[in-house]
């Protein structure tokens, strides 16, 4: 009785050899483009953690509030602000060697033609730029820092999106519209266009 089974099991795979190939095909492609996706995915992983890691490696500690906000859109809310002057009794703790108050928040910047960049996914950011290199994950490219009202530094993914250069004048808007002339092209860390596809604009403490 099994030998006539496996005859007719034969006999049925030879009868459909196409079925058999487009099955066989099917499950080769299916486990290629698993492994594919996890292996990418994996890399992807490592790439960041590396650039990120590259970015901040002067910056041992960030000091931050415990308090957590509400904040609409983001699944975990933002820090509460802490007092800019606990930047000032940190640089007297013996052992650190430098610290600077960070304010980050939303900043859409507008491109040469008037559209404003990202804003359908990647974030849009804007603060004030870290004066301090070891503490800047930001690396001038070209030009300069922002020293006067309305001077940005933007990260170089945003300036080749938006068409922008040092030198062109453009809108932020936090949402209100602010004018800001760009003085600087910024790398994340030492090569990369930015933080991911987020855009960043940087601009004085006081702005």
């Amino acid at each position: 009785m099994t030998s006539v089974t496996f005859r007719l099991s034969l006999r049925s795979l030879r009868a459909h050899k196409r079925r058999l190939a487009g099955t066989l095909l099917s499950i080769l492609l299916g486990v290629s483009f698993l492994t594919g996706t996890m292996v990418l995915g994996d890399t992807l992983r490592a790439n960041f953690d590396t650039l990120f890691a590259d970015a901040n490696a002067g910056t041992d500690v960030v000091v931050r509030s415990a308090d957590v906000l509400d904040s609409p859109g983001s699944a975990g809310g933002v820090r509460a602000p802490v007092d800019v002057a606990l930047a000032d009794r940190l640089r007297t703790i013996p052992g650190v060697a430098a610290a600077e108050p960070s304010v980050q928040g939303a900043g859409q910047l507008v491109g040469s033609d008037g559209k404003p960049i990202g804003g359908q996914g990647p974030p849009t950011l804007a603060g004030n730029w870290l004066t301090d290199g070891r503490l800047n994950p930001y690396r001038l490219a070209e030009g300069r820092a922002p020293a006067a009202p309305g001077e940005v530094v933007i990260n170089r993914g945003a300036a080749k999106t938006g068409g922008l250069h040092v030198g062109s004048t453009t809108v932020l808007r936090t949402p209100d519209p602010v004018p800001v002339t760009v003085v600087g092209i910024a790398t994340f860390g030492a090569n990369a266009d930015g933080m991911g596809p987020s855009t960043f604009t940087a601009m004085t403490f006081a702005d």
